[in-house]
């Protein structure tokens, strides 16, 4: 009887770990663990590590930083710097889109342009945002 009441345990257990999932192959799910607070996940207000670890796992820079901490090219294929290290121009990639959303045209994803990195770079720097890049400007 016990050796009854074991096998109806076990085949109880074993069917009460089985997961019974739908197709979620049109899911896209980003899963990030952090011991910290994530205060927000816009690239102007990210003041703190926890905050920038988070950001820049959504968002693509210019460039990055690879993992011995060399500047490497992302969304520019290549930059120059002026001889006075006052003037930094990029050039953009040509394959980068935004994702598709309802915000942009029929909600396909358009291309980035520079007029997208200008307008994400001053709105880091605008005080009326209160981003904390407004040290940029010093």
């Amino acid at each position: 009887m016990k050796k009854i009441l074991y096998i109806i345990f076990l085949l109880t257990t074993f069917q009460s770990c089985n997961q019974n999932v739908s197709d979620t192959s049109d899911l896209m799910i980003f899963h990030y663990n952090e011991p910290n607070n994530v205060t927000s996940l816009d690239p102007a207000f990210a003041r703190n590590q926890s905050n920038i670890w988070a950001v820049n796992q959504v968002f693509n820079a210019l460039v990055q930083l690879d993992d011995s901490l060399n500047v490497k090219p992302c969304i520019a294929k290549k930059w120059s710097i002026s001889e006075d290290g006052l003037v930094y121009t990029f050039t953009i990639r040509d394959d980068v889109y935004f994702h598709d959303n309802e915000a942009f045209a029929n909600g396909k994803g358009r291309q980035v342009t520079a007029k997208d990195v200008v307008y994400s770079f001053n709105r880091i720097i605008d005080p009326e945002v209160g981003s904390t890049g407004t040290w940029l400007l010093r």
